[in-house]
């Protein structure tokens, strides 16, 4: 939070930020307008697990992390752990200003919010750490590895695709990735 507020100038305009860890969820991590869980304060980063949950009333400030993307293990986890539960936990926050305040046309503008999120985290995880040229050279690792081979197959798209066949083709490397390029 306070990375995003003295590099761009953005203060979190809730007194609470949400965060829940769910066992068994599908996303890595999802920030919501729905509420399923306590509100923590905003000065205390609390994880509350959860196996089953049922959305109940509007939220913009709730996060919903699968276990593996926001709770380490001191014993077991790994520092790149520790860097992506980090990364993952600033993108998700991110949406507060790309994504929560970003209303796309259609699902073809999707890249706007997940582009401009994805940049933004790459920003953050490069800064906080010290590390900017190293967070580069991942960053163009992963164009050049993961994204130039969905480049050459099938699923292949521009980061605004003209048309799609289901939603979860959306969800792709070119979208995230290439679009934050």
């Amino acid at each position: 939070m306070k990375w995003d507020e003295d590099t761009f100038g953005l203060e979190y305009d809730l007194d609470l930020f949400n965060v829940v860890a769910v066992e068994s969820f599908n996303m890595g991590a999802m920030a919501s307008k729905q509420l399923i869980a306590n509100c923590v304060p905003r000065s205390t980063l609390t994880q509350h697990v959860i196996s089953e949950f049922h959305l109940k009333q509007e939220n913009k400030s709730l996060n919903v992390f699968n276990t593996s993307c926001v709770l380490a293990d001191p014993v077991t986890s790994s520092d790149a752990n520790y860097l992506n539960i980090e990364r993952i936990i600033g993108h998700e926050y991110f949406h507060n200003w790309t994504g929560n305040r970003v209303t796309c046309r259609d699902w073809f503008q999707l890249t706007l919010k997940e582009g401009l999120t994805v940049f933004r985290d790459q920003q953050f995880s490069g800064q906080i750490n010290k590390c900017e040229a190293v967070k580069r050279i991942q960053t163009v690792l992963v164009v050049r590895g993961p994204q130039y081979k969905e480049d050459a197959g099938p699923m292949s798209h521009p980061i605004r695709p003209d048309s799609y066949i289901a939603m979860d083709n959306f969800y792709t490397n070119t979208v995230y990735r290439k679009g934050a390029e």
